[in-house]
């Protein structure tokens, strides 16, 4: 707030401009003159005095003041009401060069809507809204020197309403004026040697301007994180909510480069003494693991996945029903909409509850995306790694394959650089994680002697520690009916030897959709590898 030109000078009389200073008639005497002058201070708020005597005090009771009110910081102070062209002010933003001087303000208005002015001593009321040329510092910057130079961790958010959050945490922090994408190239160089927290809103371009400015920084700044809030959208929010400053979610941070080594010789490597497997379901899948789970269109293959995601986050195992350990589970859905999607979890949920093991708070995370990722774009490949950095799942469903890039199905380099994305989430989070995709559609055998194996690039094949689809095994159905007894059939040969079950049958109403079949003996020939073409 501009304390001379909002505060004091609309309560006074007879108010004319003098060489950047103001003269006014004194409220606190009969003064025909005006022999009141006022001046923005350098240690103060104001100063002003009155050429016929008159003290400080008294004039400022004459107008309905004190010098607290003077000397209150912004927040403490009401700002309701101050007039814009887009409606009446709810906050005033004051942008200051290296010295401290006004160079604009952004006023804040109820519909968020962000109109500026610009000291203009000609004007009646001493204000232009036109920016121009007007040069457009960081906020705050005077702060952001002053903490750069005191070695403080400089915060930068998207708008000023968190600058000031953060600095009711005792924090520096700072934003650009504009908001997201609005980042200048002048302002790099302010945050040389600093170490910098970028808090970003928890939106599409919040999470796109806080990339922008961690590449603009990168190489300037001694260190950069990403975090976001933990609940709501901004910084605002978090902190609104009960929230601390350690229960921030960081999703990137900078790394010093790993000094330069040499890799171990024979003997060095094989004198290691192994570690015990570290299971996420005991003898299915431990941390590290890759799992490409296919089948046929319409047999339950999206529900046997949202059984694993609800069983496992729950404490059972999926197959067996036995007690496990609890895992934190991150689903990610390309396919179906968040409606279509309750109406399947809900009774799963429902199951867990019946079962004894209902799903911790917060041990199941569900993202829907039903229009697709693409991890040929960076952004989109940005926002996968930060999504599993946040979330931190011990297993990660994602799916289905064809819905991760936008490329050719069956071209090769796009499904390269996809699992390139998925395995740099895989070691970030150090997870198992579990891929749905469709098995293919051309088969001269048709029905359920079709191929498992997954359509797309021949990659698919090779780059899985398992892989396995489900396929038509029911002897009792009938034409129209549902198949209620699938296959499991491993159509790659597995990279380690595993409890995967080979046969699966409905479980029946108000059970889980599906079980193994007990005492079941596979046909000779059964665990060969499906190596038909899709």
């Amino acid at each position: 707030m501009d304390i001379l030109r909002e505060m004091l000078l609309p309560k006074l009389d007879g108010v004319r401009s003098q060489n950047g200073s103001f003269m006014a008639r004194c409220p606190a005497h009969n003064d025909g003159t005006a022999s009141l002058s006022l001046a923005v201070g350098k240690e103060h708020p104001v100063v002003f005095t009155c050429h016929a005597g008159c003290d400080r005090d008294a004039i400022l009771d004459a107008i309905g003041l004190t010098w607290e009110d003077l000397c209150k910081p912004r927040g403490q102070r009401e700002e309701r009401g101050e007039w814009t062209p887009r409606g009446p002010a709810t906050a005033i933003y004051d942008y200051v060069d290296e010295d401290g001087k006004l160079l604009f303000q952004v006023m804040r208005t109820a519909d968020k809507q962000f109109p500026c002015r610009i000291p203009d001593p000609s004007r009646p009321k001493g204000w232009s809204w036109k920016l121009g040329d007007t040069r457009r510092p960081l906020y705050r910057l005077p702060r952001v020197i002053e903490g750069i130079r005191d070695g403080h961790v400089i915060f930068i958010t998207e708008g000023e309403k968190d600058v000031h959050t953060l600095e009711g945490q005792g924090l520096v922090a700072t934003c650009n004026p504009g908001g997201a994408g609005k980042w200048r190239p002048e302002y790099n160089e302010v945050f040389r040697d600093a170490d910098v927290t970028i808090i970003c809103d928890r939106d599409n371009p919040g999470e796109a301007h806080a990339r922008r400015v961690r590449d603009a920084l990168t190489g300037i700044a001694a260190s950069i994180r990403i975090a976001e809030p933990a609940v709501g959208k901004d910084a605002t929010d978090h902190f609104q909510a009960g929230k601390k400053l350690p229960d921030l979610v960081e999703i990137w941070a900078s790394e010093e480069p790993a000094k330069p080594d040499l890799a171990p010789d024979l003997w060095e490597f094989i004198s290691v003494d192994d570690e015990d497997f570290d299971w996420v379901v005991p003898n299915l899948l431990e941390r590290g693991d890759r799992l490409v789970f296919t089948g046929f269109e319409g047999l339950g293959k999206s529900m046997a996945i949202r059984q694993m995601a609800v069983m496992v986050a729950a404490g059972m195992h999926p197959f067996k029903w036995t007690d496990i350990p609890p895992m934190r589970v991150l689903l990610i859905d390309c396919e179906n909409s968040e409606q279509q999607s309750r109406r399947k979890f809900r009774p799963l949920a429902a199951s867990s509850i019946k079962f004894g093991h209902r799903v911790p708070d917060g041990a199941l995370r569900l993202i829907h995306k039903p229009a697709g990722i693409d991890m040929l774009r960076p952004g989109d490949a940005a926002w996968l790694l930060e999504r599993v950095t946040a979330h931190k799942p011990d297993l990660l469903f994602i799916g289905p394959f064809y819905r991760l890039h936008a490329g050719n199905i069956n071209d090769e380099e796009a499904a390269r650089a996809t699992v390139a994305v998925l395995d740099q989430a895989r070691v970030l989070a150090d997870c198992a994680m579990v891929i749905e995709a469709h098995a293919g559609h051309g088969n001269a055998g048709g029905g359920k002697d079709r191929s498992v194996r997954p359509v797309g690039s021949s990659l698919l094949l090779r780059w899985p520690e398992f892989g396995l689809g489900i396929a038509p095994d029911d002897p009792d159905q009938r034409p129209g009916e549902r198949c209620r007894t699938v296959a499991v059939k491993p159509w790659r040969g597995a990279r380690d030897d595993r409890d995967w079950p080979t046969r699966l049958t409905y479980g029946g109403e108000g059970n889980w959709p599906w079980k193994v079949v007990p005492d079941f003996v596979p046909a000779p020939g059964w665990d060969s590898i499906d190596r038909r073409s899709a």
